[in-house]
């Protein structure tokens, strides 16, 4: 069986976690992010999107990307 808990962002998750592994019948206590979105700065300042800039710039100065007919970017983005 699985409980389901929302915390406020300022929730002192370590507490939690401790506090509900010491009730009887608690197996384990896990904590995910599933449902939490992040802003445009929070994106910009991870590692990951570091990483992955960095990879875009390598595959675009080794001549590793293809090139669109305005035509196409403008049906996908709905420009008329």
């Amino acid at each position: 069986m699985e409980l389901t808990i929302q915390l406020e962002d300022n929730a002192d998750i370590s507490f939690i976690k401790k506090l509900l592994s010491q009730i009887k019948g608690i197996k384990s206590v896990d904590v995910s992010e599933e449902d939490k979105t992040y802003s445009w700065d929070e994106i910009e300042n991870s590692e990951y999107f570091g990483k992955v800039m960095e990879q875009s710039r390598e595959q675009i100065n080794n001549g590793e990307y293809i090139e669109h007919s305005e035509e196409l970017m403008n049906s996908i983005f709905r420009k008329k």
